[in-house]
Parts: C-alpha cells; sequence; structure tokens
C-alpha cells in the first residue's frame, strides 16, 4: 500500500476517499485566514491541495510548497502552474535563510510522523520561517478519551507511527512557541477521525 501511495493519483484518490475536500476548506476559512499577499510556506505540501483553498487575489497569495517526492511536486506544478513555487526540499536552517519569513507556515498531517526530537527540530525551523504576527498551522490525528474503538484502531493503523495526545503535541510546541491553541475535531473527514488542529505564534 505504501508504495501504491508514492503514486500521486493514488495518493490523491486516498486522499479524496478518506478525507473528502470540506475540510479544507475549513481549515482556510476559520484558521488561515490568509491574506491577499501573504507569504505562506506548506511543509509537506504533497501534491499541493491546499493550494485549493487559498484566495486568488490580488496581489497573489505567494505561496511555496517543500515536499520530498519528485512525483507529488511534479503533479503538483502540472496542476497548479505558477499559482505556487514547488521545490523537493526538507527544511532546514538553510531552507529558511534562502526563502526568506512567511506570514502562514502550513505542517499538514506531518507532526504525527516525526518522533519528538524530529518534531521539536520542525517547530524550531517553523518558528524561525515566521515574521513577526506570523503563525504556524498544523493539522494531525490525536488521541482522546472516551475514543470509539474505530477511530482509536484507525489511528493506531496510519502510516504515522507518533500520534500523540493533546497535551503530549501541546508540549512539544509550547517549548517552541509563547501562544499555543489548540482545536480538537471529530467530524472533518469522510471517516471517522479526531484531529487536532494547532495554531502557534512565537
Amino acid at each position: 500500500m505504501k508504495s501504491l501511495l508514492a503514486l500521486p493519483w493514488v495518493y490523491d484518490l486516498a486522499q479524496y476517499a478518506m478525507r473528502g475536500t470540506r475540510y479544507r476548506r475549513h481549515l482556510a476559512e476559520c484558521y488561515l485566514r490568509v491574506a491577499p499577499g501573504d507569504r505562506v510556506l506548506d511543509i509537506g505540501c504533497g501534491t499541493g491541495a491546499m493550494l485549493e483553498c487559498l484566495p486568488q487575489s490580488v496581489p497573489p497569495v505567494r505561496y511555496v510548497g517543500l515536499d520530498m517526492s519528485p512525483d507529488y511536486l511534479a503533479a503538483a506544478r502540472r496542476h497548479y502552474g505558477s499559482r505556487g513555487e514547488f521545490h523537493c526540499l526538507e527544511l532546514t536552517p538553510a531552507t529558511v535563510a534562502d526563502f526568506g519569513q512567511f506570514d502562514q507556515v502550513l505542517a499538514m498531517g506531518l507532526i504525527h510522523h516525526l518522533d519528538d526530537a524530529a518534531a521539536t527540530n520542525l517547530f524550531h525551523l517553523a518558528r524561525q520561517a515566521l515574521r513577526p504576527g506570523g503563525r504556524l498551522i498544523t493539522l494531525d490525528g490525536v488521541f482522546t478519551e472516551n475514543q470509539s474503538w474505530l477511530v482509536r484502531f484507525l489511528l493506531k493503523s496510519d502510516r504515522g507511527e507518533y500520534v500523540r495526545t493533546e497535551p503530549a503535541y501541546r508540549g512539544l510546541a509550547s517549548g517552541i512557541f509563547g501562544q499555543v491553541q489548540t482545536f480538537v475535531a471529530h467530524d472533518l473527514f469522510r471517516i471517522p477521525d479526531t484531529t487536532l488542529i494547532m495554531e502557534c505564534a512565537p
């Protein structure tokens, strides 16, 4: 299954089947609140689907997507053209220095793939990449009390091996960011799921 998901069309189909598209609009409207001319960095952008929900404005939103899959990025370039920049790069201090600072940094479905050390490093780099007043927005599966057995089973079956509780995610982010707000949602996706959205600011 993992090898099949490396194919962009299989990845997009699986994302649509499990998550649908409503959650992206909900994130864009309620949490991202991207303004005309904002710079947006999408870490682990996949095929760039979040760009679909960002405003086409004047001045335009300046979107930069990073991912380690050349195939995903090629699909993103074909679909979105000049609406965004797509780079096959990791987020490193050199990457942050090269691309400058952003109004919003996104990490959608990424933190639960990282162990504590890697997640802490990502939070450090995301903070460095933010302009004053900027925000990091993350979205990940989360374990909660009184969670149904089905949701817990699906989270444990996720490709990401580090699904955490809300306090665990918050603890990692709070070590780097001065302000961390968390929001738990139970109905964002088509399949049963419990999702944590974090909004982090320096």
